[in-house]
């Protein structure tokens, strides 16, 4: 795989190869760069996400008043109601008012500049600009009760981290893989014109083989801008642009091989 992820690279002979290569090695190697991209974006994930999940666990952990669930109400330390906003997002911010037992309404929450309000016995999310949904505490079906306090949020930081990058390299690959495969069909449609263009005999086949094998360098970019600080402009295109300068590369090897085999 190495050989070829290479050659897909820097070779215009090697895709000569690619195209007369077997479905299922064709098949490895797109498991190899999908692979390659879960790595890459896993890790760019962790690099962006993980600070950002520091952060908030450590602003619940320093903000949110011990809270204690049992029989359906939620009773707290503090005798007022607290709004909480997120340091990097004020945005983002909830109301915690345990000794409040009446119905919250939109115009509360949109007075209140909060997406979530806590009271006495539910809690109140807004799901989109006045609307919001009620969960009824008293359903919560708990058979102790149940603290909030810093060391809770601790631990849910903690496992929140477990769970969500092993989570994360199904997600991507499973997502990487169907998408260069889904790509590799519509590059393969381009590669016809290429293919009439270049005076080539391959077939719809031929091409979505070359067509896998043409998206590595793109790949590799799309990994390299999953690290910058900012957004590339424009990215889309220049992955297609450079996929599709592969696409014509390849079909080209593959006419040449053609005029030589004939002559």
């Amino acid at each position: 795989m190495i050989q070829d992820f290479l050659g897909a690279i820097a070779s215009a002979q090697a895709y000569r190869r690619f195209a007369a290569e077997k479905t299922a090695r064709t098949l490895l190697y797109l498991c190899f760069i999908s692979f390659l991209f879960t790595v890459g974006g896993t890790i760019a994930m962790r690099m962006r996400v993980g600070p950002m999940i520091d952060e908030t666990f450590q602003w619940l952990e320093s903000q949110v008043p011990t809270l204690v669930l049992s029989g359906g109400k939620v009773t707290s330390t503090i005798a007022e109601a607290k709004r909480l906003s997120h340091p990097s997002a004020p945005e983002v911010a909830v109301m915690i008012d345990t000794l409040r037992t009446a119905p919250v309404l939109a115009q509360d929450m949109h007075d209140a500049k909060v997406i979530a309000y806590l009271t006495n016995n539910a809690l109140y999310v807004e799901e989109r600009p006045g609307e919001i949904r009620p969960y009824d505490l008293s359903k919560a079906g708990l058979d102790r009760p149940v603290t909030i306090d810093a060391k809770f949020f601790h631990d849910a930081g903690g496992a929140l981290k477990t769970v969500i990058y092993p989570v994360a390299v199904v997600v991507v690959f499973a997502f990487a893989a169907a998408w260069t495969a889904f790509a590799a069909l519509l590059y393969a449609v381009l590669g016809l014109l290429f293919n009439a263009l270049a005076g080539s005999t391959l077939t719809f086949g031929t091409l979505y083989r070359i067509a896998i094998h043409a998206q590595t360098t793109a790949l590799l970019l799309r990994i390299a801008m999953s690290f910058m600080p900012f957004v590339v402009p424009m990215s889309a295109l220049l992955t297609i642009m450079v996929t599709s300068s592969y696409l014509w590369m390849g079909v080209r090897a593959n006419a040449r091989l053609d005029e030589t085999t004939s002559a």
